[in-house]
């Protein structure tokens, strides 16, 4: 079973951030991904700024950043015991932007980027956005599954 920790910097907390911990499940389901310990944190541009700026050196918002929490040598677990892989941090505001600027649906952007934070965490890369690379094309066919399975259960 993986354990999802999610934190929500905003207040009123967002209604959507109900179905995030299901989403995020069902993914890691699809990637078969098993026994994960993460956290996932919500917050806007000003706090995904103030991460980025201090563990990257980057002075701007982003929509996602990804922490892996492997370093060097993996250390064996006893049976039943989560490995922690690390966190995710999402600005809703800049995904909203994205959507806007992309001419996309919010729904849509929020869960490519929740896809694209959790295949980091499963240690794909890719070099810039070039689409034809195995991390974003894996990205966008998990992002067209959970659509087309958004829209058989509507």
């Amino acid at each position: 079973m993986n354990e999802i920790e999610l934190i929500v910097e905003l207040e009123p907390i967002p209604t959507e951030v109900e179905w995030f911990v299901p989403f995020v499940q069902g993914i890691l389901t699809r990637l078969g991904v098993e026994n994960w310990q993460m956290g996932l944190l919500i917050t806007d541009n000003k706090g995904i700024r103030t991460y980025n700026r201090r563990y990257r050196g980057i002075d701007r918002a982003t929509d996602v950043l990804s922490f892996v929490q492997k370093d060097g040598e993996e250390i064996p677990l006893p049976p039943g015991v989560p490995q922690e892989v690390g966190d995710i941090i999402i600005s809703l505001e800049r995904v909203a932007e994205n959507a806007v600027e992309w001419n996309k649906s919010y729904d849509e952007e929020i869960r490519r980027v929740i896809i694209h934070g959790l295949l980091h965490l499963n240690g794909l890369d890719h070099p810039g956005d070039d689409y034809s690379g195995e991390m974003l094309q894996l990205q966008e066919k998990l992002l067209m599954d959970s659509l087309d399975m958004l829209d058989k259960n509507s």
